[in-house]
């Protein structure tokens, strides 16, 4: 009875303990949930983005433009050595580059992309793969166009620049009101 029970113990020790130290497995790095989108930096750079008058239509298409190029310019940035894949280590080096003085302060228009790519992996089971294709990552901004944190900024955004309610009934707002909100 007692060699049976030490033998149960042992084999039970034996099959607890995992393959590889804690410390070797890949880990996803914490990025901070960015408090906005970034619509507006994204958008206020563009002078020639809006025609005479601007319905809320086209704003919301060009809105969804600028987000895929940010995105597509974030991928790029990101994957260090152009394989067409995000790895998790070249997350965690663009994340560690990024923590200055104890802020984090990602280079500009990348905030909400690097939150995205860590969520993706986190999300992932990291001991098949630690990669993520950039046609992958396409279908993740699609989400987050569809995220009610981006419509919601979209159209405080879009009433902003044109007034309140405006976009309600098939309002639209001029080049001198997107110039004025582009200079404020």
């Amino acid at each position: 009875m007692l060699g049976r029970m030490v033998c149960f113990v042992l084999v039970a020790a034996a099959v607890a303990k995992p393959r590889q130290p804690k410390s070797t497995y890949v880990k996803v790095p914490v990025v901070p949930e960015p408090t906005t989108c970034g619509l507006a930096n994204l958008l206020r750079p563009q002078p020639d983005l809006f025609a005479d008058a601007t319905f809320e239509g086209a704003f919301v298409s060009a809105a969804e433009a600028a987000v895929r190029e940010a995105a597509g310019a974030a991928w790029k940035r990101l994957d260090s050595n152009q394989d067409g894949n995000l790895d998790v280590d070249e997350l965690s080096a663009a994340v560690r580059a990024s923590w200055k003085s104890k802020r984090f302060q990602p280079p500009a228009h990348t905030w909400v992309f690097l939150w995205a790519l860590a969520d993706t992996f986190r999300a992932k089971d990291l001991s098949r793969s630690a990669r993520v294709s950039i046609a992958e990552m396409d279908q993740v901004v699609d989400k987050l166009l569809r995220s009610v944190k981006f419509l919601d900024e979209r159209r405080a955004l879009f009433d902003d620049i044109a007034g309140p309610g405006v976009g309600d009934e098939e309002g639209a707002f001029s080049k001198a009101t997107w110039e004025a909100w582009r200079a404020s």
